[in-house]
């Protein structure tokens, strides 16, 4: 079992990059269940981006061991069958990963390859992670059974607050490719977020999560 908060980290202080709030054109279109969704226009696309965020109570540590666990994403990132890691570079601390999608019929699932990098801001100890397309994807095989993606940006971002509550916030912008409507894309764009989410929350509390310690990252 490939255990990525064993192998993953990148330890530094960033400024600018951890700017978090959703863009000044955003629209809320969802809050229940704990969970606040905005979508915004992206310039020179057609297709929008999303900002989720919730809050759960968990150890930075245990967030990240939970995003970094490829072998259980299905269990509650949502239409995501599988995640491959692919290869690593432990001098850049440049990971790369394959995500397959499971896409709604009757459009085919999809495959992301990824590269993620985490980082934490040493005064704040906001942990972020993202998440780009790979410039390296040409190297890899299509999977037969998916489309690639040719555009994924994304990140996660945990940000802790009193009492042991921690507010996670996602956020991307992708292009699956292929012919797909675009009011079928936005629309996705509400529902994946949320139900991913949902899984988060649900999933969060498990001891083997809980009681990771990692040296790399500072607990508030």
């Amino acid at each position: 079992m490939i255990r990525w908060h064993a192998i993953f980290w990148l330890w530094c202080c960033v400024t600018s990059v951890w700017a978090s709030d959703a863009p000044t054109n955003s629209k809320l279109i969802l809050d229940k269940d704990n969970i606040k969704i905005w979508t915004y226009k992206v310039p020179q696309s057609s297709l929008y981006g999303f900002k989720a965020t919730t809050i759960v109570k968990s150890t930075l540590s245990g967030l990240v061991a939970l995003i970094t666990d490829t072998q259980n994403a299905n269990r509650w990132l949502y239409r995501t069958s599988r995640i491959d890691v692919l290869a690593r570079d432990d001098s850049q601390q440049n990971f790369t990963i394959r995500v397959i999608t499971d896409f709604p019929w009757p459009f085919t699932d999809r495959e992301a390859l990824v590269d993620v990098r985490i980082n934490q801001d040493i005064k704040t100890g906001y942990v972020r992670i993202d998440s780009n397309e790979s410039p390296y994807a040409a190297k890899y095989p299509v999977s037969d059974c998916c489309l690639r993606m040719p555009m994924v940006k994304g990140y996660w971002l945990f940000k802790p607050l009193p009492n042991g509550m921690v507010e996670v916030s996602m956020s991307g912008h992708a292009d699956p490719g292929g012919r797909i409507p675009v009011g079928a894309v936005n629309f996705l764009i509400q529902e994946h977020p949320y139900n991913t989410l949902i899984g988060l929350q649900n999933i969060i509390s498990d001891e083997k999560y809980q009681k990771v310690i990692n040296t790399q990252i500072k607990e508030p």
